[in-house]
């Protein structure tokens, strides 16, 4: 009797502690729902699950801490350091799903964001799409959100056309979503005025405002209002300008902000009205809270006193702008990106050859497996009979090795013949890269991808030795070096590459390491 009590009572524990973890994952569950509209009353609901969570597996630790970081994010608290979402990614990478893997690789996007940390925000965001295309489970609000911080990190850089193919991404997604459009028509206007396609940046605000205006939720949607304002100002619109100027209600020299006071002083030199603007300017200056419209305020301030012809003022806020831009080095944050975007397109093209080749591999297989047992079956079949004909069994083991002998042999053909296959295509690409060469001819993106591919194939060692000597490189480095693998010289460098001849000479003195015969070996 006693015997049943206790297993009773072990039955009980466990069926507690599961209905524990169980609950404790409702809970997070709920919060998270709650954060979507109240992110600061649903980190004090999660701060009261401190105590329970400790005692819970590792799988729901680390979900209710990726729901603080989430959390945190939408409340626009910024992250001190990455610590955490390390911990987060280090975890979900070895036992997530793939929607867990997307969630939490786009979190630590954005806490990089947060840091100012570009190269590293980018590469974080590109490994979120990387679990989220393709898959039909994927979360797709996270996905569009994603594409928005793309474009919002390229806008950030300058690189303006990058910024632009991320929006429209950002929109087609909020569009099969059904989501509220006015953020994506808003941030589609803002990449079509950045690379001066003003006739869709103004369709693209129209239809933001037409949304804005039918929502009858003015109250919440300043924010919206005020970036309209600084865009019709900019794209001198006053009309439309004045109509959203009227629905704003914020003063921004009162409740400080400044995105605010540039869309103000945006609007206010667009009038004719110089000593406004300069106002709204100064204060952004003063207060010292955001790098990106202090550098616009200075530049505005710049420009209106460079028409005024005070020579001081002018020569004064030239300096600050200067040193703003020096502080931003635009320069080094477009290189930087521009690096993890070429790196992860050239991984996504990678990618697919490696899907269609082992997509030919498998029905290669295939063809060879069912090769194969055919004859296995017809052999056994013909040992069979030959063993009820003459019982002799030694020919039928005899036989059984002879074939095994035939598969091993026509497995080592089949590899030889597909690796004489591929470095023959290779040997291919780089001769007619050589017979290009002597003559002045541009390569086509194709072109220079089968050459990598090609290179990569004869010499596997060749991109890792790369990387690791140069680290992060240009387009144009890249051309170079492979161009100088394959052995050619300096003019027919020239030939191939679009850039001068002091700067390829240069190049190949300074990667000269790449043709010595050491490294060859």
């Amino acid at each position: 009797m006693s015997h049943y009590f206790n297993r009773y009572i072990l039955f009980a524990m466990l069926l507690l502690a599961s209905c524990s973890k169980d609950n404790s994952l409702e809970k997070m569950e709920q919060i998270k729902m709650i954060g979507n509209k109240d992110p600061n009353k649903a980190l004090g609901m999660l701060d009261s699950l401190d105590t329970e969570i400790k005692g819970e597996s590792d799988y729901a630790i680390h979900k209710y801490e990726l729901l603080r970081v989430r959390l945190n994010d939408k409340a626009d608290n910024i992250p001190s350091s990455d610590s955490l979402i390390k911990k987060q990614i280090e975890y979900f990478d070895k036992n997530g799903s793939a929607v867990e893997k997307q969630e939490a690789y786009y979190y630590a996007g954005s806490v990089y964001r947060d840091l100012q940390d570009t190269p590293r925000a980018l590469e974080h965001f590109f490994k979120s799409l990387d679990y989220a295309l393709g898959n039909k489970e994927c979360d797709s609000i996270l996905l569009e959100n994603t594409y928005s911080n793309l474009s919002y990190l390229y806008f950030q850089v300058q690189d303006y056309n990058n910024a632009l193919e991320a929006a429209q991404k950002e929109f087609k997604v909020n569009k099969d979503n059904n989501n509220d459009k006015i953020i994506a028509f808003m941030h589609l206007g803002a990449t079509y005025l950045a690379v001066d396609s003003s006739r869709q940046a103004k369709a693209a605000f129209d239809s933001a405002y037409s949304h804005a205006i039918h929502s009858n939720d003015i109250t919440n949607l300043q924010d919206v209002l005020i970036h309209l304002l600084n865009k019709y100002s900019e794209m001198k619109d006053m009309e439309r300008a004045k109509r959203c100027k009227a629905l704003i209600y914020i003063n921004p020299l009162k409740d400080f902000s400044s995105i605010s006071c540039m869309a103000f002083a945006q609007y206010y030199e667009s009038i004719g009205k110089q000593d406004s603007a300069v106002i709204y300017c100064k204060r952004v200056l003063e207060e010292k809270s955001y790098i990106n419209s202090m550098y616009d305020a200075a530049k505005m301030l710049f420009r209106i006193y460079s028409r005024a012809g005070e020579t001081y003022l002018t020569n004064y806020y030239a300096g600050i702008y200067m040193q703003l831009s020096d502080s931003m080095d635009f320069g080094k944050r477009q290189e930087l990106a521009a690096t993890v975007n070429n790196e992860y397109k050239y991984h996504l093209d990678q990618r697919k050859e490696q899907e269609l080749k082992d997509e030919k591999e498998k029905y290669k297989n295939r063809f060879t497996i069912v090769s194969l047992s055919a004859l296995l079956l017809a052999c056994i079949g013909y040992a069979f009979y030959y063993r009820r004909k003459n019982k002799h069994l030694q020919q039928v083991l005899e036989l059984s090795s002879q074939l095994t002998e035939k598969i091993d042999q026509n497995k080592r053909i089949i590899t030889m013949l597909h690796q004489s296959e591929l470095e023959g295509k290779a040997e291919d690409v780089i001769k007619a890269i050589k017979q290009s060469s002597k003559g002045k001819m541009e390569i086509t993106s194709v072109e220079w991808k089968q050459l990598y591919q090609a290179v990569d194939e004869l010499y596997p060692s060749f991109k890792d030795r790369l990387l690791k000597e140069l680290g992060t490189f240009t387009e144009h480095q890249m051309q170079v070096c492979y161009l100088m693998r394959i052995g050619l010289s300096t003019s027919q460098i020239y030939n191939m590459v679009d850039l001068s001849r002091t700067t390829i000479w240069r190049w190949v003195k300074k990667y000269k390491w790449l043709t010595n015969s050491d490294y060859n070996a």
